[in-house]
């Protein structure tokens, strides 16, 4: 319905301001419809219901603000947000050169974001956004995830201010929430033999390099047979020509979850324990890897992996899970509380500081004491002391 005409004596006047005759004032109406007395001068009437009909209806008041934001804005700061996604995203992944896994993660959410702020400019995102977003998204997902797509989203939004598209960031104003301590119980040493007894070769050859390196199923999957030297992103065996003093080489794992501390490249003596699993891992399968096994059916590989044998880290995980659930070990725990491949990682720094080893070195934590450090390719690596559990 067209705006009913103003009265000739208020023409002069702003839109939604008029002169009360009977009182001799200005009145001025708000955007909820409520009038409000603002005075009787005349030039200072004028100047607010300008000012507010500018602020608040902008539609009404051509400016050169409104006419920069209906161009994009200065630096381009009022185009929709998801115009930007792109180029943020490329420049997140220069910078941090996520693993494969995360960076995954991160392309699935961005096409979240792009979704979302389809038609929000910028410059015009504040924490109400982000609160939209996290529930239309992930209203029933956990603290956990919450937080993690929060991060996401704080990411994003620190280089779309470094690039002047937006002014502060609304996701650090986001207050995360409390996460649980982790339920996940710890696996005994009990357990593990039974499932070892029970596991494949391939399985019981993951799960005793997990024992002796303490380290986890992405960097057990990619110890390789042989490694002419060390470097980043490679985990595998340098070989001595001949054994010194009962160590046969060095096994190099770069942990990736730490990858870009120093103490993420772990140098650990090859000694008469991992060289027999290492040894009984051989089969009649041509591998380059270590814990390897010939897939029963032509599936899509995984990004994990390299080769048609190796095998892909979730794969691990499920049949740890499967092999411990069909023996029925933790049969009286919930799903989410017992114990995973990952635990064999807290089993072997327990079974380590029982014999008076430091473990922390050798599990690639930053704080570790026993530990010294060699230059190799411009790489520090933490060589650790040499070390076995005896678990048989």
């Amino acid at each position: 319905m067209a705006a009913r005409p103003r009265k000739k004596e208020y023409r002069h006047l702003p839109d939604y301001l008029f002169f009360d005759k009977d009182r001799g004032v200005y009145k001025f109406t708000l955007v909820t419809g409520k009038k409000k007395n603002i005075g009787k001068d005349r030039a200072m009437a004028i100047a607010i219901a300008r000012e507010y009909n500018l602020r608040m209806r902008p539609e009404l008041s051509p400016s050169v603000d409104n006419l920069i934001r209906e161009s994009g804005g200065v630096t381009g700061e009022a185009k929709p947000f998801a115009d930007y996604v792109d180029h943020i995203m490329a420049r997140a992944i220069e910078d941090e050169r996520p693993s494969q896994s995360t960076l995954d993660d991160w392309n699935n959410d961005a096409l979240r974001v792009k979704e979302f702020f389809i038609n929000i400019p910028a410059c015009d995102i504040e924490l109400e956004h982000v609160n939209a977003y996290i529930n239309k998204y992930h209203a029933s997902a956990s603290a956990n995830v919450q937080n993690r797509k929060v991060s996401f989203l704080k990411k994003l939004f620190s280089y779309a201010v470094d690039e002047s598209l937006m002014l502060d960031n609304p996701a650090t104003r986001k207050k995360m929430r409390r996460t649980e301590e982790k339920k996940r119980q710890r696996l005994s040493l009990e357990h593990f033999m039974a499932i070892r007894r029970a596991a494949a070769p391939w399985l019981r050859t993951a799960m005793d390099l997990a024992l002796q390196t303490t380290h986890a199923r992405l960097e057990v999957s990619r110890i390789r047979y042989s490694i002419r030297e060390p470097k980043n992103g490679v985990c595998g065996c340098v070989w001595l020509e001949q054994p010194d003093d009962g160590i046969y080489g060095t096994l190099y794992i770069h942990r990736q979850k730490v990858q870009k501390k120093e103490a993420s490249h772990v140098a650990i003596p090859i000694g008469d324990e991992l060289k027999r699993i290492i040894d009984e891992s051989r089969d009649n399968v041509a591998s380059p890897f270590v814990v390897h096994r010939i897939p029963d059916r032509q599936v899509k590989r995984s990004k994990e992996v390299s080769h048609p044998t190796q095998i892909a880290p979730d794969y691990l995980s499920r049949s740890f899970s499967a092999k411990r659930d069909e023996l029925g070990l933790c049969d009286n725990l919930p799903m989410d509380e017992r114990p995973t491949f990952h635990e064999i990682r807290a089993l072997a720094a327990h079974l380590y500081d029982l014999q008076g080893i430091d473990p922390q070195g050798r599990m690639a934590h930053s704080d570790a004491k026993s530990t010294k450090i060699y230059t190799q390719n411009h790489i520090n690596w933490v060589i650790v002391p040499h070390g076995e559990i005896k678990a048989g």
